[in-house]
Order: structure tokens, then sequence, then C-alpha cells
């Protein structure tokens, strides 16, 4: 069964028993067919009519015979609907800024954020940020909702940035990114020749961020630094030679600690090119 709003269906998957299979029990029979349902599991959906032996509630440890037919309920996601896209490929200015939609709909908005452009206010950036934009171009929303960026980028770094434009929408983007549904991949130069892959598993420094900073007083445990775990893949598409060395990587993040991409590279020996703050001042 399946509902309107998004909630598991059940599906049948039947199971034929051949000469094989005939005189296993019910369990056996599962377990061989598909191996990724564990015996406790199975004991659990006979005891909730989801295994059933032809058409009928059994026990596991009954046993079938050839032309049994053996049903197990499994519980899946539905196939997510594709909703009606109503912005593509746009740019716009509004009174905080420009930006391009890459793509809208009811619920989802993404757009490219330019470089040169914070992601959020913070001491040094207002008025002109990316939220600050988005929430000029969609409007006033009912209900004090407000939408928020699901990812951030560097205040120099360009690329796509996903928005729900709904609390639903921003809860299961916040689920699909905390879970690594989603996969996030840039394009990045970098001083020197990069080796062909690479991949770096190296915990970062988190020190408190600005807004910290003027929330809470000296001492507090939010102002202390601490190490968060990083990972970061890379191949790299080319290698330059002239006039200078350097190599083009198209770099996974697996994590999406601060900096990540600039601080990992640069402990590797390939420092971002143009990077102010890790980078190599003679290649810059």
């Amino acid at each position: 069964m399946a509902g309107s709003n998004g909630e598991m269906i059940e599906t049948p998957k039947h199971i034929k028993i051949t000469e094989g299979f005939s005189g296993l029990t019910v369990l056996e029979v599962v377990r061989r067919a598909m191996p990724q349902i564990g015996a406790r599991a199975v004991f659990k959906k006979a005891r909730m009519g989801r295994v059933l032996v032809n058409n009928e509630k059994c026990n596991p440890l009954d046993r079938v015979t050839t032309d049994d037919i053996v049903t197990v309920l499994l519980l899946r996601r539905p196939i997510p609907q594709m909703l009606e896209v109503t912005v593509a490929d746009k740019w716009v200015n509004t009174p905080a800024g420009p930006f391009t939609v890459v793509r809208e709909d009811a619920e989802l908005l993404v757009v490219s954020k330019p470089p040169g452009c914070a992601s959020h206010p913070a001491l040094g950036h207002g008025g002109d940020t990316l939220i600050e934009r988005i929430i000029h171009y969609l409007g006033p929303f009912p209900d004090d909702f407000k939408p928020a960026l699901a990812n951030r980028l560097d205040l120099r770094t360009s690329g796509l940035v996903f928005v729900g434009k709904s609390p639903r929408a921003r809860q299961h983007l916040g689920n699909a990114l905390q879970k690594g549904r989603i996969d996030k991949y840039y394009l990045t130069l970098v001083a020197g020749w990069a080796e062909e892959v690479g991949e770096i598993d190296r915990a970062l420094e988190k020190k408190p961020d600005s807004r910290a900073l003027v929330a809470y007083p000296e001492g507090h445990p939010r102002l202390k630094s601490r190490m968060q775990q990083a990972h970061t893949r890379f191949r790299t598409i080319y290698r330059a030679e002239h006039p200078l060395m350097a190599s083009l990587l198209d770099v996974e993040l697996i994590t999406g600690r601060y900096h990540q991409i600039r601080r990992h590279l640069a402990g590797e020996g390939f420092p971002v090119a143009q990077d102010q703050r890790y980078g190599d001042k003679r290649f810059n």
C-alpha cells in the first residue's frame, strides 16, 4: 500500500519453489533468495504476516514443497515524482545582487552562486549575501517560513546551492545531505602536478566562527576549537607545464568541513590557485 504523502510502499516478492528448494524451511528459502534479509528479520516479518506460503500466514520453520509460492512483503520508498520546472537557466538581479536560477519548481530552488558572494551574513559581509538575494527573489512566505540554504560555498567559490521552498523540502534536503545521498564535486585548479588519483582522510581543526565570537562570552565551551573528521577524493583531469606547472582536478567531497578542499590540497603540496589564505603566494 502507498499513501499520497510519501510513506513506504509494501511490495510483494514471490519465490516459486522448484525441486532444488523442495523440503527446505521457509526461513532457508527466504535467506537463499534474499540474503540481504537476516534470519531475525524473517521471523519478525512472519509474525507480522509479511511472509506467506500460498497466500497464507506461516511459521518460518515450516517446510515447502515443489510449486509452493513463498511471498515476502518488502517495504520500499516510493519513486519521487518530478515536479514541473517553472524557471530554468535564468539570470536574475535583486536589490541585494544577482545570481542565476539553474532550476526551480514548487518545492526546490537550485541557484548558481557567483564567486565573491558570501553564502550568509557574517562579519564584513551583510546585505549582499546569497541568502539575502534569494529572499528578495522569492518574496515573502506565509506562516513566517524563511528559505534556507541546504549547503554553503566559500566566499570565492562558485557552484550550485540548494534551497528548500517549504519546511518539508528543507527537511528532505537537510536529511539527504546529512546522510550522504547528494554527491558533491568541484573543479579545482591547483599548483603543481598532482597524482592521477588521490584520497585524503585527515581531520581538520574547527575554530569558532564569527557569529559565535559575537554571541558567546570569553571562555564559553562553544568558543573552543575541536577536530573534525574530513575526507576528500580527487582525480586529475589535466596537467599543464607552461607557463606554470598546474593541475586541473575533479574533487569529490565526502565530508564538508570549513575550507576542506583548500586545506586538504594545500597540505598535500597542491594549493588551490589564487587561494590567498592557504595558497602559494609565488604561484598566485
